[in-house]
């Protein structure tokens, strides 16, 4: 399958992507970590300096992924982690594993559109 990720990594490249057991593994991994992170129960267990390494850990795990899955060059990847805020470059991440999974272009951006209203809405309402 063909990816391209220049709206959320700013480098226009098209890669062509086949989704092997090592991406699709490292692609749990990185989806395990993200939902880890989210774990408000398990945060109370965990100490500060121990969040501080699994997010760091998360977040070279992330890069690994975009660069495997991309095919970016170390040069890239640091053009990358020098102007892309880390939100989007979970966005980023998030748009890869859905491309992964089979969801389309534009079965993302239809979903992206539907949950910015519903942020919209929220904030709207308060």
């Amino acid at each position: 399958m063909k990816i391209n990720a220049k709206n959320y990594f700013k480098i226009n490249k098209t890669a062509n992507v086949t989704p092997t057991n090592n991406i699709i593994r490292l692609a749990t991994k990185v989806q395990i970590g993200m939902l880890e992170s989210q774990d408000t129960e398990k945060e109370k267990e965990i100490t500060e300096l121990d969040a501080m390494k699994n997010g760091l850990e998360l977040q070279d795990d992330m890069a690994d992924f975009v660069q495997r899955v991309m095919g970016y060059t170390d040069q890239q990847m640091e053009t990358i982690n020098d102007t892309v805020s880390i939100e989007r470059f979970g966005e980023g991440v998030g748009y890869l594993i859905m491309r992964l999974n089979g969801i389309s272009d534009a079965d993302i951006k239809l979903s992206e559109q539907k949950q910015r209203k519903a942020i919209k809405d929220a904030k709207s309402s308060k």
